[in-house]
Order: C-alpha cells, then structure tokens, then sequence
C-alpha cells in the first residue's frame, strides 16, 4: 500500500447552493450535498446537505456487506436560518425523524468517520465499503450520504485540488459538476478520488470506465489492450447488447471478489498485475465481464437459490467462454489455453469419480451439499468443481456437439444470441428445461436424453468423445484428476475445423 503523500490534502465537494432554508413549505429542488472530504489521518468527511423532505423522514442506504452506515454517521444536526443548530437523535437504526414543521427545503449537517477505510492494511470486503491508498481513495457511496424521500436528481459538483480525478457513473455536466438520478443511482454506486490510472472504452453501446487506485501506470499498460481485446470478442458474440454504461474499479485485496452496484463496480485480486501471472488477472477479469450477459442479463429462474439447477451454465459456461476469448484475443497462447483444458477437466473427472460427489448431477450440484458438508457449507463451494468445471466442461461438450450436428454452421455463440433474444432482452429468467429447449434448436437435434443422461443425472460427461471431436486425443485417470490432451495429428476434417474455431474464433 502507498503511504500517504504530498498530494492527500483537503477534499472539497461541493454539491450546488440554494437560498438559506426556512421551515416552511416550499418548492422542492434537487437534494445537493456540500462534502468537505479530509485526507489527513484520521479519514472524516464533513457533510452539509440542502434536501427536499415532505414526510419528516431522513436515513441511510440500507446495512450492507458487514457495514452498518449510522456507525460512521455521527451529530446529525438540522441547521436554522438564524445559523443555530438542532441535535437529531436517531429514531432506529440508519434512521432520523424531523422535529413537528420542519419540512420542505431544510439543511442538514453530520460528519462521517472514514478510518475503515484506512485500516493500515487491505481488509477482506473492502469492495462493499472502501479501501485508502494513500494518493487516490475508493469509497462506496452509501458511506457519505443521508437522504430523503423526495423524488428528483441529486446534483453533484465537485472542487478539488488541481491533479486530483473524480472516477463515477454519474451523468457528467461539467468537468466538475454531475448529475444522480435519483437516491439509488446516488448511494447504490462508488466514486474513486484523487491519482489513479484510469482508461476508457467504448465498443459499440459498451461504455467501460476502468479505474485502478493503488496502481500503477505499468499495470494499466497491460491490462487496456486486454480489456479491449476481451470486450471486442463479446460484443461479437452478442452484437445486439443493450445500451451500457459501467465504472469498474479493480484493486489489490486478500482475496479475489466483486461487488456490483447499480452503475458501477468494484472488483479485487490477490496479486499485482504482471506480465507472468496474466493468465490469472485475464482469466478473472473476462470471466467477471461476460456475467454482464450470462449471469446478469440471462438469469436462471432458481439461481442463488437454494436449488440451482442452473448454476453449472452461468458459471461454468462463462468460465469456458472466458478462456476461449482469451486464446482467441491473443491475451494467452495456446499452450496455456491447452493447460486450463487439462485443470478444468482434471478437476470434473475427479469431482465426478470421488465417493462425497458421485450421486451429485451438475443440474444438482449448485444447490445440492452432499453429506457430510461442514455445517453452513454453501453448495456452491461444496461442489464448485462441478458448478465451475464441470460446467466447463458440459459448454465445451455443448460447443462441439452443436457443431458436430450442424456441421459447423452454428456453434455455443448461436445459443448464447439464442438465449439473450429470448430471456435477457425481455428480463425473463429461464429454467433449465427453457436452456434444454434452446440447445435443442440450436443442434437441430431433440437434446432431451442428452441433458437428462449428461446433466440432471450423476452419470459422466462423454469427456474422451467431445474432446476427439474436437480434435485432441487424451489420457484420462478419474480417480487421479489427471488429464493429459494434444492436438490430434490425423483429426477428421470436422474435428478439425471445430479445433480451428474453438482457438481462434473462425469458421
């Protein structure tokens, strides 16, 4: 972590000024915050907010990831025209009640303790709140704000010190001065202040502002050419996707993990960026993009649930596709795309073959925690070599199996467009009998028994065909998770040519 610097001074927010405020009814206008934001240890923040209240009622964003936002909102106080101030106590948790006649437009003032975002050391979850990097700090919104329920847009304008950056989803008005729509796109999002390399793409209706507090210029170098390269490749998958507009931050953490919020984003890796661990910080950063479409976009009826029958296609699918893009792009050679083949069906073969696994189908194992899981286990862990590789390896099988029927006219791309047209542009989640339905029409072929021999029942995938299919040969040993594949020299001409698409995307 960089130590604090010459550059970590006073921050100051200053969010549009109206007249002085009265206790009477008046016109409502936009909420707007005055944020005076401290660098200087310990972190705080001084807030002055002019709000439109019509029912006595002020509070927080709702507790979320482990952060209870009244613990660092403190002396909220209601401003009085002649200057004076009234102490608010709060009425229950994230919430405060106005004194009888204090309505309309009031003025508000609390301060905010940021030093969990400053803890000297990188905390687990600190994407659901805030990291400090000395010279740029990642804050999620929700920290800072005290809201009303009157309807129309926040209006944010910022003056900061010369050199510092303002990375956030809101609508830009000037180069200082933005626009929320609304509470939620207001306190559901994240800002990034200060010095921090950043870079912009914009491909087709995809809007992408990635941010890297606590990097360096050295990273971005190798991280912009993939990110675009990655995005190139989906937008080809699915040329029809919506208008959408993100802000990614994506910084050092103890573990790798996301957050989503409503315009933005906040993802974190273990390691720093380098050239030799690309496979690892390229692999993450296109499996977590592509959930854009399978995962947020195509959504499973019964994902996340207790039962979900799906989870092995929006993870395992999306892991697949994410290594193909990879091969594809040019981020990764061959040889390594060979090497996350062989990991990813080692590990299936072995959950498939292993005594705690062996009556769990892949339809099963998002949901289903076989005895004797330690209490509390989410089945998605439990299982996660059947939801992620195992899923890997049903696309791939998927992926060769459409080609193979279609002779090479349509592959696992034609059923993702499929899916999206059907499910994701409407906002209709699917079952797995709809994927089924799907799959079937994309293969010409009835994939009934398929689906129910191959993925609703514990019986393995045809691991050695599909791969001969696709032109590799392999050695296999299940109990030992080992697989070993190469390029086959002799493949048919059809095994070939779906050899040839799977690494480099053309016919």
């Amino acid at each position: 972590m960089h130590q604090p610097t010459a550059l970590a001074g006073r921050l100051l927010l200053l969010i549009s000024f109206f007249a002085p405020i009265s206790f009477a009814q008046s016109p409502p206008h936009p909420a707007n915050y005055e944020i005076h934001l401290d660098f200087h240890k310990p972190l705080s923040a001084s807030v002055t907010a002019t709000l439109p209240v019509g029912d006595g009622s002020l509070f927080t964003a709702d507790p979320s990831g482990g952060y209870e936002w009244d613990r660092y909102i403190k002396n909220v106080r209601l401003l009085r025209e002649d200057g004076s101030n009234l102490p608010l106590p709060s009425t229950d948790r994230n919430h405060w009640k106005l004194p009888a006649g204090a309505l309309g437009q009031i003025r508000l003032q609390y301060e905010v303790n940021l030093t969990f975002t400053d803890t000297g050391r990188i905390e687990p979850g600190s994407q659901r709140g805030g990291q400090f990097f000395g010279d740029s700090l990642y804050l999620v919104n929700r920290a800072l704000f005290v809201m009303s329920n009157a309807a129309g847009p926040r209006e944010i304008h910022f003056d900061v010190p010369a050199g510092f950056e303002i990375a956030t989803p809101w609508e830009k008005l000037t180069p200082r001065t933005f626009r929320a729509r609304d509470n939620g796109q207001l306190a559901d999002n994240t800002t990034v202040f200060g010095r921090f390399p950043s870079f912009h793409i914009r491909e087709s209706k995809f809007d992408l502002t990635f941010v890297m507090p606590g990097s360096s210029p050295a990273s971005q170098a190798l991280l912009e050419p993939a990110l675009r390269s990655i995005l190139r490749e989906y937008l080809r998958i699915f040329p029809d996707t919506p208008e959408f507009r993100v802000v990614l931050s994506y910084f050092r953490g103890p573990e790798e993990n996301g957050e989503a919020y409503q315009d933005s984003g906040a993802m974190t890796s273990v390691d720093a960026v380098s050239p030799e661990n690309r496979i690892l910080w390229a692999n993450y950063l296109a499996h977590e993009i592509f959930h854009h479409w399978n995962g947020n976009m195509i959504v499973g009826k019964d994902r996340g649930r207790d039962f979900g029958t799906t989870d092995w296609f929006s993870e395992g699918a999306t892991e697949y596709v994410a290594n193909r893009t990879l091969v594809r792009s040019g981020v990764i050679s061959p040889e390594l795309f060979f090497k996350k083949m062989e990991i990813n069906m080692g590990m299936y073969v072995y959950w498939n073959w292993a005594p705690p696994f062996q009556k769990t189908s892949l339809s099963e194992a998002g949901g289903k925690a076989a005895l004797p899981a330690p209490e509390g286990t989410i089945a998605k862990t439990y299982n996660r070599p059947g939801v992620y590789s195992g899923g890997w390896v049903a696309a791939f099988c998927l992926d060769t199996l459409i080609q193979k029927r279609t002779g090479g006219k349509r592959n696992l791309d034609d059923l993702f467009r499929s899916m999206q047209a059907r499910f994701g542009s409407p906002g209709k989640e699917y079952t797995l009998q709809d994927l089924k339905n799907v799959a079937s029409e994309i293969a010409d072929q009835d994939l009934t028994e398929y689906f129910s021999r191959y993925i609703e029942s514990p019986e393995s995938l045809p691991v050695k065909q599909c791969l001969s299919d696709a032109g590799f040969d392999a050695a296999i040993i299940d109990y030992g998770g080992e697989v070993f594949l190469r390029p086959a020299t002799q493949p048919s001409p059809s095994a070939l040519a779906i050899r040839n698409r799977l690494l480099t995307g053309k016919p």
